[in-house]
């Protein structure tokens, strides 16, 4: 017979057991004396602060993982424990901050206990990521509600049934209300039946679809009716099914009054520039030479049988009917025009679709462009009856000339002399010698002088006329015959 010994169990040591369970654990332990020294410090503990065990055993917890602008309240509050044996918030979690070796700020969740003599030991989780989304979110709240009360759009949600949920700062300072009157009611109690009748029936459109809606919606407040640009948002569980609409309302009523005034005063301005005589425009030249009519008014048709846009599109149009003999001129008017930027100012003719010859007279003021193109603003006026009319007075001038040269006694042009020319002194008698000299010397100040001299072969109308600088053209008439 044989027998077999059973072997001896015998329990590990409870110390080994705990080191084992601690520093397996994924929360982070310390452990410190009475003194605030670290004793203790597992894995978990190194990850979060960013200290080894070697590195950290024997420090200060104060010096190590409190904020510096705690340390002073921590290490009070330990000595207070310590003297009065306090045990008040031991075994409970209480989330405080913290600092990583790093520097950096963490928020942690710690549950600490007493160890007796041995000092305490504590358990921390980290809850930094939390901490800082919940401050996120805490932030975002505050951000929304600023946005929210003070904007200027009135900002509403209702339920399905459309009884207010929410009203913004705007809504009430627009209707006179509080939120606190609002929430609860439907807007038939806001606003007219058949204002609310609108707004429900888009409401209603909102839900159905699904979808978000933009109109312009009008409302009447006292004597005035305003006009609002409403968007409506559904607003929708997260399995997309909708449980009521968010209303915006951005008061539009003075921007499309501006709108109405800036068209009528646009409206004006076309008038008065498509009414005004002759062409108004703006040419452009640019550095490489290249021209073109950038803008012109109606006044083109009248000028050269033309629509506005066939300018625009080309140039030519107009500046390929300059006559032949004005081109050289317009050309060389416009390029000194550009090298100086003096104002440009041109007369010359030229022919229409219809081959009618028209004299125009154009000015403008030019300026040079940021890319070095020369622009001229300016107008283009129609002198053709004023060409007419300067011809036939040339015409009456001339047979004018030619007869006072056939019935003239004398018609000539005489130096601009101290005593009167010879040839008319002749002419006149010696009694009235004087009066002569009287007319020669306002002429010779520039004067124009008539008068009736006794002649020798009878009465005289003498005419002196100043021309030029230094000359004096003479006519004398006979009145009458022989004495």
């Amino acid at each position: 017979m044989f027998t077999v010994e059973a072997p001896q169990i015998t329990a590990p040591p409870a110390a080994g057991l705990r080191d084992r369970a601690v520093d397996a654990s994924a929360l982070a332990f310390l452990q410190i004396d009475r003194s605030g020294v670290i004793r203790d410090w597992n894995p978990a503990a190194e990850k979060l602060f960013g200290w080894t065990r070697d590195e950290i055993v024997g420090r200060r917890l104060a010096d190590t993982i409190i904020p510096a602008p705690l340390r002073s309240a921590h290490n009070a509050g330990f000595a207070r424990r310590l003297v009065s044996g306090d045990s008040g918030g031991l075994g409970h979690p209480m989330e405080v901050p913290a600092v990583h070796r790093d520097g950096s700020e963490l928020s942690i969740s710690m549950t600490v206990d007493a160890l007796g003599d041995e000092g305490f030991f504590a358990f921390i989780s980290d809850r930094t990521d939390g901490h800082r989304a919940q401050q996120e979110l805490q932030r975002s709240n505050t951000l929304i509600t600023a946005i929210l009360q003070h904007t200027t759009a009135m900002i509403s949600a209702k339920d399905l049934d459309g009884r207010y949920l929410f009203v913004n700062g705007e809504y009430e300072r627009v209707f006179q209300v509080t939120a606190a009157d609002v929430v609860g009611r439907a807007e038939a109690d806001l606003v007219s039946a058949s204002v609310a009748a609108v707004g429900r029936g888009h409401d209603e459109q909102v839900i159905a679809s699904g979808a978000a809606k933009t109109v312009l919606e009008e409302l009447p407040f006292g004597d005035e009716i305003r006009q609002y640009v409403v968007t409506r948002v559904p607003l929708t569980d997260p399995d997309g099914s909708v449980h009521g609409v968010c209303t915006i309302a951005i008061d539009d009523t003075r921007r499309r009054r501006d709108e109405a005034v800036i068209k009528a005063g646009e409206q004006r301005f076309w008038n008065t520039v498509n009414n005004a005589p002759g062409m108004l425009y703006q040419f452009r030249m640019e550095p490489t030479g290249e021209s073109s009519f950038t803008f012109v008014s109606d006044g083109c048709r009248d000028i050269y049988q033309l629509e506005p846009e066939q300018i625009v599109a080309s140039a030519s149009t107009v500046l390929d009917r300059i006559v032949e003999e004005d081109r050289e001129g317009f050309a060389a008017s416009v390029a000194e025009s550009a090298r100086t930027l003096e104002p440009w100012d041109w007369r010359g003719s030229v022919i229409l679709p219809d081959g009618t010859h028209r004299w125009l007279y154009g000015v403008s003021r030019p300026h040079r462009d940021a890319d070095g193109a020369v622009v001229w603003d300016g107008m283009l006026l129609d002198r053709t009856r004023e060409r007419h009319t300067e011809l036939d007075l040339e015409a009456v001038r001339h047979d004018l000339a030619d007869l006072v040269d056939r019935l003239a006694v004398l018609s000539a042009t005489a130096p601009a002399e101290t005593e009167p020319a010879r040839p008319l002194a002749q002419l006149v008698t010696d009694d009235d010698q004087e009066a002569l000299g009287d007319l020669w010397r306002m002429a010779l100040r520039r004067e124009r002088a008539d008068g009736i001299l006794a002649g020798r072969d009878g009465r005289l109308l003498v005419r002196l006329r100043p021309r030029g600088a230094d000359e004096i053209s003479i006519a004398c008439f006979r009145l009458d015959g022989p004495a």
